[in-house]
């Protein structure tokens, strides 16, 4: 191995081999070697470590000579440009020369320059040097982009020569170039350039301009960036480059950032400022805020509003700002303010924010609501407490109990307890709010206490909406109850019809045995409110009461409300063994068909055998057969796949009686497809058809020609029998038209069908004069791809098809089948009589 040609070295206990080229490596058996010059850093920090074995290698060097045989060979262009894709990845020096050789030609330069741009080494930047300065246009502009890629500084002298030209294309290109490769000389040159080049390049040479300085700061020099800023800021430029300009000079310019953010708030040009506030919310700087701060009064509205979104971080010192910012003319500084109050944390917001919430507008009050819910820290609850006691209005005081109910601290229960008490109703339902978000359970016996003196219904049910949290709330159940049974007073008082839903939320066997006794009371009004509650019972259990006073009562007002209720709740039983019986006993109380349908939608939500056959056991019940066929078809659905006999048994029931057809379609949905059957072959057929302008299968389906209008006369003729009616050769080479097709349906009988179609493109049907059929569509044609629900009347039925034609092929077929897909014996298909007009 020469020793001009590689050296060995140990790093990190592996042995290293620079070397240029692979090859004297894998034909001397080395099986462990580092290949690039740009990893021995790397190595040497104990950061990456490249193994190759010999085979590998020598696979990438036979690789790359079959490649470089390509380019030396008269293989054509596409050939050698692919071989230089290739070597972008696997190209070494050894392929520098022959890829050199390409760079001239216009059909391989640019694949051949991508190539050497991956190759790492000196000699691959100068064949591209070389070539770039032999050739001109496209090429030169390529090879000139591929040298800033490769930040080759042995350019620098030559694009300095070009930065100057007087045409825009070669200088905006080499400024680019310059730019990336970047440094003193080359900042040097593009404002040079700047200062006499061609308008037209202007904008690449301000962009390299910003990218030179961008590299400076990257390398910690940011003198020379903060140089190349200012010059920028200078100029005069267009609005985006100064603007990138000055983003960079705030950051690169740590010094008089603050100041030149604060200034920058401060000024006319709207587009400035919003650069400022931008960089303000990024950099999020003590000093950078209070120089904004120092300069509060100079700030329009938006720079002010910006400021206030930064102060929460920095606490109470920035609470004069925000005070301030309360009396401000514009109302979104003012928003900002209070918020920003509710970022510091400190109990002087309390009383600013208090204000506001009872006397703002609309945003303000929802501001000061949510940094009154947001204030957190030392003594926030006692400066709370203060400013409710010190409320001068109902109205405020109100809003601030509702805000001690947002911000869920339990320690403030006894306030809002007291408050239950006030002689105010306003205050009264928003202490009673936020009792029902906090729940707390030792605030039960006093809350019914007060509940028993309360003589506003409002406020009555508020009180019921409270007890019932706290009542949902506790662990101890059983006490809570004890509570609430102790003061029901059972003598049908109003107190007592209005406690009766605490039941509920109660939901233990003593509460239970309470609502049913006065279920049963022989006060009506206290039978319906239990009745009422022990629908909204937790569980099942209180199903058997409700379905008790359903049965029994003579009262058509309460059988409803109970059997209702019951419904309900045995809907909530998951499993259809148990729900089975429940739905039963719920469709054998019923009274009247809209509580049988009712029963009948909670059925359909369970899919089960036993389900199925209840729903199909209500079709012939009188005025439920339609929900009765929508519950069995809802469970029928679900169970298609793991019951198909039960499926086809179900199905043939449910069509066993007239449905509609939203219910036929989703039968047949269900049904066997069926077998391909006798189609309708014989046809008459009459086109074309076309309107002036309209293009498209879809455009033209719903233009009325001819043979929809009633008094216009047109030509029939016969087309060629077919099981598929082949449009596109009746009418060859038409695009853009409509053309109708008729026939006769001889039926033995009358009664229900399914036409079966399949079209390219739309098809519209008309039976007997009336359409039963409409699909604007684009497709090819699929046997059975339509379905639709058909009457036919005894002895001959008229169909007519219109079918739309946008590009392609153009087709139709039809077929009649029985609702359950099987063919209909002695239905038969005959061409009308032709005229000579119809």
């Amino acid at each position: 191995m020469s020793a001009q040609r590689a050296s060995v070295n140990t790093v990190a206990g592996y042995t290293v081999i620079r070397c240029e080229d692979v090859r004297l490596l894998s034909t001397r058996g080395w099986t462990r070697v580092v290949i690039a010059d740009s990893v021995i850093a790397a190595l040497t920090a104990g950061l990456l470590i490249v193994s190759f074995t010999a085979a590998g290698a020598q696979a990438r060097v036979g690789e790359e000579q079959e490649l470089i045989a390509v380019l030396q060979s008269t293989a054509d262009v596409s050939q050698k440009c692919a071989a230089c894709q290739r070597l972008r990845i696997v190209g070494t020096s050894w392929a520098v020369a022959p890829l050199a050789t390409l760079l001239c030609d216009e059909g391989t330069a640019h694949a051949a320059r991508y190539a050497l741009e991956s190759i790492p080494g000196a000699e691959a930047s100068r064949a591209l040097r070389d070539a770039a300065q032999r050739t001109s246009g496209a090429i030169q502009l390529g090879l000139i982009d591929t040298l800033g890629w490769r930040r080759d500084r042995d350019a620098m002298p030559w694009l300095t020569t070009l930065v100057a030209s007087p045409d825009a294309t070669t200088v905006a290109a080499a400024a680019t170039a310059l730019s990336r490769i970047g440094g003193s000389e080359a900042i040097a040159a593009l404002r040079e350039a700047q200062r006499k080049g061609p308008a037209a390049a202007l904008p690449n040479i301000w962009e390299g301009l910003l990218r030179c300085a961008e590299a400076s700061c990257a390398e910690n020099d940011a003198a020379t960036a903060i140089g190349v800023y200012r010059a920028l800021l200078s100029d005069a430029l267009p609005t985006h480059f100064r603007l990138a300009a000055w983003r960079g000079l705030v950051r690169a310019d740590s010094d008089r950032r603050s100041e030149r953010i604060a200034t920058a708030l401060a000024d006319d040009d709207a587009t400035l400022r919003a650069a400022a506030r931008q960089a303000l919310a990024e950099l999020g700087q003590r000093q950078v805020v209070q120089a904004c701060v120092d300069r509060w009064a100079s700030l329009p509205a938006d720079s002010q509003v910006a400021v206030l979104d930064m102060l929460g971080p920095f606490g109470a010192s920035m609470f004069p700002t925000a005070l301030a910012a309360l009396h401000s003319s514009d109302s979104s500084v003012r928003v900002a303010g209070l918020l920003a109050l509710g970022e510091m944390n400190t109990p002087r917001a309390v009383a600013p924010l208090a204000q506001a919430l009872g006397r703002g507008g609309p945003a303000e009050r929802l501001a000061a609501r949510e940094a009154l819910t947001r204030l957190h820290g030392p003594d926030i609850d006692a400066a709370l407490n203060d400013a409710i006691a010190q409320a001068t209005d109902a109205r405020s005081r109100a809003e601030l109990l509702n805000v001690l109910g947002q911000r869920g601290e339990t320690n403030a229960s006894d306030v809002l307890l007291a408050y239950a008490a006030d002689t105010d109703e306003p205050v009264r339902l928003a202490a009673l709010a936020a009792l029902q978000k906090l729940a707390p359970e030792a605030a039960l016996d006093r809350l019914l206490d007060g509940f028993a003196t309360e003589p506003s219904s409002r406020a009555r049910d508020q009180w019921v909406k409270t007890l019932c949290a706290i009542c949902q709330n506790t662990p101890d159940k059983a006490r809570a109850t004890a509570s609430v049974l102790g003061a029901l007073r059972g003598d049908a008082n109003a107190s007592d019809r209005h406690l009766l839903p605490v039941l509920s939320a109660l939901g233990t066997p003593d509460a239970l045995r309470a609502a049913a006794a006065a279920a049963r009371a022989p006060d009506l009004a206290l039978a319906k409110d239990a009745v009422r509650a022990l629908a909204d019972w937790p569980d099942v259990g209180a199903a058997p009461e409700l379905l008790d006073v359903a049965e029994r009562s003579p009262d058509p007002t309460l059988h409803a409300l109970a059997l209702r209720g019951y419904i309900k709740l045995a809907s909530l039983e998951s499993e259809a063994a148990k729900l089975v019986p429940l739905m039963r006993q719920a469709l054998s109380a019923a009274r009247r068909p809209e509580e049988k349908r009712l029963a009948l939608a909670q059925l359909g939500q369970i899919a089960s055998p036993g389900t199925l056959d209840l729903a199909l056991a209500q079709l012939e019940q009188d005025g439920v057969g339609h929900e009765a066929a929508m519950a069995a078809l809802t469970i029928a659905e679900q169970l298609a796949h793991s019951q198909p006999q039960m499926i086809a048994d179900a199905t043939a029931r449910i069509l066993a009686h007239p449905q509609p057809d939203d219910i036929v379609r989703r039968v047949w949905a269900l049904s066997v497809k069926p077998q391909p059957g006798p189609f309708l072959r014989r046809w008459l057929v009459c086109g074309l058809y076309r309107q002036s302008g309209v293009t498209g299968a879809q455009n033209l389906f719903p233009i009325p020609f001819g043979p929809e209008k009633p008094d216009e006369k047109v030509l029939w003729r016969p087309a060629p029998p077919a099981d598929i009616v082949n449009l596109a050769a009746i009418f060859p080479g038409q695009d853009d038209c409509v053309a109708y097709l008729k026939t006769h349906i001889i039926a033995p009988q009358g009664g229900r069908a399914r036409l079966l179609l399949g079209s390219d493109d739309g098809v519209q049907a008309w039976l007997n004069g009336a359409v039963v059929h409409a699909n604007n569509t684009d497709r090819a044609t699929i046997p059975d791809e339509d379905t639709a629900v058909i009457t036919l009347n005894p002895g001959v039925n008229v169909l007519m098809l219109k079918i739309t034609q946008g590009r392609g092929g153009w087709a139709m077929c039809a077929r009649i089948v029985a609702p359950d897909g099987t063919a209909i014996a002695g239905v038969d298909n005959e061409v009308p009589p032709v005229e000579a007009v119809d």
